[in-house]
């Protein structure tokens, strides 16, 4: 058995993978058992194609370089010259349109349905009042928001709180902590929330941990009854916003709070 042959065939084969596998990538078809078997097979061409050049290490000098006088061949400066422009062209980004070209053969895949998942935070569990829900979806530049959330009677007077957190969470200054997920836990401080600082007579936390960091839904208790108010403020770093609906129970049972510009919260609902 020839090594060489050996050699020459098994690039060979390996090339035929690499050829199939990278028209698949072209158009896009990514499956995982595609891009695997082209890097497996990518792995091995290289290896053998190292073993190939020593085998004809002769032979490639001898397209590079003149036997005779020494001099460098035409070719190698040409095709030095070319595989540099390329090079230099796909590391900037210059040939992205030959690159993704390949789409135009690639089915179009539905969109993704956007999958809202809500925490579940339950507060006022000792009431005896009336069972309220709070769905609560922030907007993606509410980053750590604070939030309080709590009910006033028909004359704007205040009767008790619904959602006040015990600690807050803030970005670290280490870059690394924050990559991973750490956040500087601090407790709240009521002045943090003014509008609801200036309101509330019960300062104390009902809830033991932060503000969630997504949506959540607040399951909790109410003692007031008839015409009411529900007000929410949330603040994410220098911003604060106030939402509020007034609610009649007799009148239905989902409402809607609204700010003046809703840019930190996109929506809060209220269930009764």
């Amino acid at each position: 058995m020839k090594k060489k042959n050996l050699i020459s065939l098994s690039v060979a084969f390996a090339f035929l993978a690499l050829s199939i596998t990278g028209i698949l990538l072209y158009v896009k078809q990514k499956a995982h058992a595609v891009e695997m078997t082209h890097t497996i097979f990518g792995l091995i061409f290289v290896s053998f194609a190292i073993f190939h050049i020593i085998n004809n290490w002769s032979s490639i000098t001898g397209y590079s370089k003149e036997r005779k006088s020494g001099k460098i061949q035409k070719e190698l400066i040409i095709s030095g010259i070319v595989f540099l422009v390329i090079l230099v062209a796909a590391a900037t980004e210059l040939l992205e349109p030959v690159a993704e070209a390949g789409r135009i053969f690639a089915g179009k895949k539905p969109p993704k349905s956007e999958q809202l998942i809500f925490n579940e935070v339950i507060t006022n569990k000792e009431s005896q009042g009336i069972p309220l829900s709070i769905m609560i979806q922030k907007n993606k530049e509410a980053e750590l928001p604070v939030v309080a959330v709590w009910v006033e009677d028909s004359a704007h007077n205040f009767v008790e709180n619904l959602f006040v957190p015990a600690k807050t969470a803030t970005m670290p200054a280490d870059e690394e902590e924050a990559r991973e997920g750490h956040f500087d836990i601090a407790d709240f401080k009521a002045e943090s929330l003014p509008t609801w600082a200036g309101k509330t007579k019960i300062k104390t936390p009902n809830f033991e941990q932060e503000t969630p960091h997504d949506n959540f839904i607040v399951q909790t208790k109410t003692v007031a009854k008839g015409q009411i108010f529900i007000l929410l403020e949330v603040k994410c770093k220098d911003k604060t916003e106030v939402y509020e609906a007034a609610i009649n129970q007799t009148k239905g049972e989902v409402f809607k709070l609204n700010s003046k510009t809703n840019s930190l919260i996109k929506s809060v609902i209220v269930v009764f």
